[in-house]
């Protein structure tokens, strides 16, 4: 099924389906995959009932056939600085992302990679470099030839903008950052390559192991956790499960902007809250959302009993934080699924 999506005056896109979700809410999801949009919107459609004016999508039935034109209108939303306090996914911008690719270190947040995905900035006599090879190549079809300091450079930077959305990024992941890689710089790619990006694709994923390794050696607790091995000094030889792609952060670290002091204090003004005769709901929630990182070491690390995680995290215990960690978690899975089935695919 075809669509024509417009997204602004001068932004109107054309997609295609294969077959539509079975759901409004995974065809919303499916848009927001393939444009490569962030935050909530609101999606209206051609009526023939009403002389093809646009009206709200509630019910997918009501699309025509063949092909339909949709307008897509989003909405203003508040930016959260943990995963954890909200369901929407891609809550934070991509450039946010990749100008500080350590935030999500201690945000709780891991997403999907934006098909296309978005080739960060390189250092200046890199990019010169590269401006100069891509005009040879649009002139004479000539391929820069790099050094080995420039691409492991180029490699460094793809990984840490990599790194920015998900620590362990899929196969095609690795297809979809390779790609985009020469899409922008059709001056690196490999001559007597069918597609010019394979070698780059597998020099990523190299790199990309590399690179968390420097982390786990600063001491990146997500990474730590994940060793085949626990360490030495915690007196442990048993091996500790690494973080599935349905989990939204195994083992995070704590925010920049806080210490495990300030946190403790916001867990014990929890503690106090849930006493009252009326609980301010919202203050739990945004707590429940800073405490996070402290919260998944204690349960992680220390295996307390679960009379013991009551009486530190009593909100932990109620139908809302568990309804909205759960959807959480759906709405991330779905995403990661239907990527890998192709819906990213340019």
């Amino acid at each position: 099924m075809l669509f024509r999506v417009i997204l602004g005056e001068n932004d109107i896109r054309k997609i295609h389906a294969d077959c539509l979700p079975e759901t409004l809410h995974d065809f919303f999801a499916f848009l927001k995959c393939k444009l490569a949009v962030d935050g909530s919107f609101v999606v209206q459609f051609q009526d023939p009932d009403f002389n093809n004016e646009f009206c709200n999508l509630t019910n997918l039935a009501e699309l025509p056939k063949e092909k339909a034109t949709l307008k897509e209108i989003l909405q203003p939303t508040m930016e959260s600085n943990d995963i954890d306090s909200t369901i929407e996914v891609g809550n934070s911008s991509t450039a946010s992302s990749l100008d500080n690719p350590t935030a999500r270190l201690g945000s709780g947040g891991r997403r999907p990679l934006p098909c296309p995905f978005p080739i960060p900035k390189f250092t200046y006599d890199v990019e010169l470099l590269l401006r100069r090879g891509n005009e040879a190549y649009h002139n004479n079809g000539s391929l820069l030839d790099i050094s080995k300091d420039t691409k492991s450079e180029i490699l460094e930077k793809l990984a840490e903008a990599m790194y920015a959305f998900t620590p362990y990024p899929q196969r095609d992941d690795f297809d979809n950052a390779a790609q985009s890689l020469i899409e922008k710089h059709p001056c690196l790619k490999e001559p007597g390559s069918e597609k010019g990006w394979y070698c780059w694709k597998y020099s990523l994923k190299f790199k990309m192991g590399n690179y968390r390794s420097k982390l786990r050696a600063a001491g990146c607790a997500e990474l730590q956790v994940n060793r085949h091995t626990a360490s030495s000094d915690l007196g442990s030889k048993r091996k500790l499960k690494k973080a599935k792609k349905a989990e939204t952060n195994f083992l995070p670290d704590v925010p920049q902007d806080k210490n495990e002091a300030v946190l403790e204090e916001e867990r014990e003004s929890m503690v106090v809250e849930m006493k009252k005769r009326k609980v301010d709901w919202n203050k739990m929630h945004m707590m429940m959302a800073n405490t996070f990182s402290v919260r998944r070491k204690e349960i992680v690390e220390n295996e307390p009993l679960v009379k013991e995680v009551k009486a530190k995290w009593p909100g932990l215990f109620f139908e809302k934080q568990v309804s909205d960690l759960w959807e959480m978690k759906i709405l991330i899975l779905y995403n990661s699924k239907h990527k890998n089935n192709g819906l990213c695919k340019r």
